[in-house]
């Protein structure tokens, strides 16, 4: 594709061993002409480009192999990056940079935040209370009278 949907090329610095990777999928596993002589990555057999549901079947035996009992989706690996990215300190910036998306409200469409994100948050806000002597009293007495008035 000359441009994402957005209208947009984006370059993406690989890491060596990914590189390595991609000439080793490229050497090996390109075997018709067509897709030798096309200018994509993964071409179908006849060199052009592949259905929009051609990961449905592999990931449904993948799900079904490891007993996963949920239907995985292609749009799962780009939760599943956004999350890992998420969860492996990578910017927001850069994030955006790999998976295409434009906008924070896309990155975050993309995300999902799960129990232990959450509990850790809550974590941090709790340690405050402790910074702060009789915060938490302080803060009772306020909720306490809030309630009673309204």
């Amino acid at each position: 594709m000359n441009t994402t949907k957005q209208k947009r090329r984006y370059a993406i610095d690989l890491p060596p061993e990914a590189v390595d990777a991609l000439r080793w999928h490229v050497a090996t596993q390109l075997r018709t002409g067509e897709q030798q002589d096309s200018d994509l990555l993964f071409p179908a057999i006849t060199g052009g480009y592949r259905s929009g549901a051609v990961l449905n079947k592999p990931l449904a035996e993948v799900a079904e192999e490891i007993k996963l009992g949920k239907q995985f989706t292609a749009r799962g690996l780009r939760r599943t990056f956004n999350d890992l990215a998420r969860a492996a300190s990578v910017s927001d910036l850069v994030t955006r940079s790999i998976s295409g998306h434009l906008t924070e409200t896309m990155q975050h469409h993309y995300s999902t935040v799960n129990g232990a994100e959450q509990r850790a948050g809550l974590a941090k806000v709790h340690v405050l209370f402790g910074k702060w002597e009789g915060a938490w009293e302080g803060a009772s007495k306020v909720w306490e009278g809030k309630e009673k008035a309204g």
